[in-house]
């Protein structure tokens, strides 16, 4: 968790995180419904917002004084965006690290 909170650290990138993570997994339960509906332009949005959901946080990465670790390949990628969105970041919130890093940036401003 230490090295995931490093990288989110910078005040506008958590707030881009709290609104970009949320919305990330929300359209995947919209791709998912859509596709159990058979519906065709819903899943596409929702697959559209997934895609702003990630350009929204590498912005925010962008703003950060130490960036992520790269990642080492296509699967590596993958595995650990899903972590990340599904389980990291909202442990991050959950455990108060996030709030930790909140009030630290503000008394760096």
């Amino acid at each position: 968790m230490e090295s995931y909170a490093c990288a989110h650290a910078n005040r506008a990138n958590l707030l881009i995180h709290l609104v970009a993570v949320p919305l990330f997994i929300l359209a995947h339960v919209g791709v998912v419904s859509a596709i159990a509906c058979r519906k065709t332009m819903p899943a596409f949005a929702s697959a559209s917002l997934i895609v702003m959901s990630l350009g929204l946080q590498r912005k925010g990465h962008k703003l950060e004084a130490k960036s992520p670790k790269p990642f080492d390949s296509c699967w590596d990628f993958a595995a650990r965006l899903y972590k990340e969105q599904f389980y990291t970041f909202p442990k991050f919130v959950l455990s108060g690290e996030f709030q930790k890093n909140w009030l630290s940036s503000q008394s760096q401003n």
